[in-house]
């Protein structure tokens, strides 16, 4: 098999969908963009999702506090494109904020008008290599509009609206 670059760029052909994570640390709001969320149980229900060692927010997740997971949709493309820039975080916290991040319960963001929105509480973590995979039991979950998800395979933002394959461009 090629190198570790190789593998990476050929398991970017697995389509997964696009998460919003944000969490309260201290008094500030931390938050990622993640496409590497899934269903680590049924029953009870929880989430795993892989966290890069130096993403914010991920102490303030690993001491267990509540954070939130916003599953978007292609109409989030803009957003994606602004939070994953190479700009400053009160920039980036400006366009949560400018595309309608909503306090949660739990004090955490979200977008109320994601796909889906899942409350959190890390229930384990387990480094593996440069991540950190956080297992995170669901304290309470919220479906929004049915819309077409924003997708990422390829390195690129997709969509399969009408049963085809679109490319989100900027």
């Amino acid at each position: 098999m090629g190198s570790d670059t190789n593998l990476y760029d050929a398991f970017a052909t697995y389509g997964s969908g696009v998460c919003l994570v944000t969490v309260r640390d201290g008094g500030d709001d931390a938050f990622f963009v993640a496409a590497s969320v899934l269903t680590a149980s049924v029953d009870p229900f929880a989430l795993a999702v892989s966290v890069g060692g130096t993403r914010p927010g991920l102490a303030a997740i690993s001491k267990g506090g509540p954070w939130t997971v916003s599953v978007l949709a292609a109409g989030h493309l803009e957003l994606v494109r602004r939070l994953t820039a190479k700009t400053t975080n009160a920039e980036r916290l400006a366009a949560l904020r400018a595309a309608g991040a909503e306090r949660s319960p739990d004090g955490t963001l979200h977008m109320p008008d994601a796909l889906a929105t899942f409350s959190c509480v890390t229930a384990s973590t387990t480094p593996v290599n440069d991540q950190i995979l956080v297992v995170g039991s669901v304290i309470r979950g919220a479906l929004g509009a049915g819309r077409v998800p924003l997708l990422r395979w390829d390195h690129e933002f997709h969509t399969v609206a009408g049963g085809a394959d679109r490319k989100l461009s900027a």
